[in-house]
């Protein structure tokens, strides 16, 4: 994401601590990153567990736009799916145990509709598809993630 002249800024979420610390600590980030951009638009990028927060970066925290990559656990917060109003987009592997076909299912139920959101499954591929150097890591399925978010993230600047 530097590479391409974006302002980054790396968080790891912590799955021993509630939902609301994780929270904390992105808004957190995101106040420094638009800080740092000056009215800059700002967008959150999750991969497995950060996904969840991605999607609520937008629902709760005002996020311009959220990309998640096999985001576990957003099935939980689907009641705030009216919230997504912003770009969203999500990345799921057909084959990813961590996030199953019903929640994926689930999740495209409750975000049906929305202009704003594009859900995308890839065959063959599971949980970690998009991260280099994982064991479930596929460089076809990631790069074609990859252009469809910068496809998003371009249109914000």
């Amino acid at each position: 994401y530097a590479g391409r002249g974006y302002d980054v800024l790396a968080l790891a979420v912590d799955d021993t601590v509630d939902v609301e610390t994780n929270l904390q600590a992105v808004r957190s980030a995101m106040d420094r990153l638009a800080a740092r951009a000056a009215g800059g638009m700002i967008a959150v990028v999750g991969y497995g567990a950060g996904g969840r927060y991605a999607f609520l970066a937008v629902t709760r925290l005002g996020a311009d736009a959220a990309a998640a990559f096999h985001g576990a656990d957003i099935g939980l917060h689907l009641s705030e799916a009216a919230h997504a109003k912003k770009p969203v987009t999500f990345h799921f592997g057909d084959d990813d145990a961590r996030v199953p076909f019903e929640e994926v299912r689930a999740i495209k139920g409750a975000l049906e509709g929305f202009a704003t959101v594009e859900i995308y499954r890839y065959p063959g591929v599971g949980h970690g598809f998009a991260l280099r150097g994982e064991p479930g890591y596929d460089e076809a399925a990631a790069l074609q993630a990859e252009r469809r978010v910068f496809a998003i993230l371009d249109g914000l600047r």
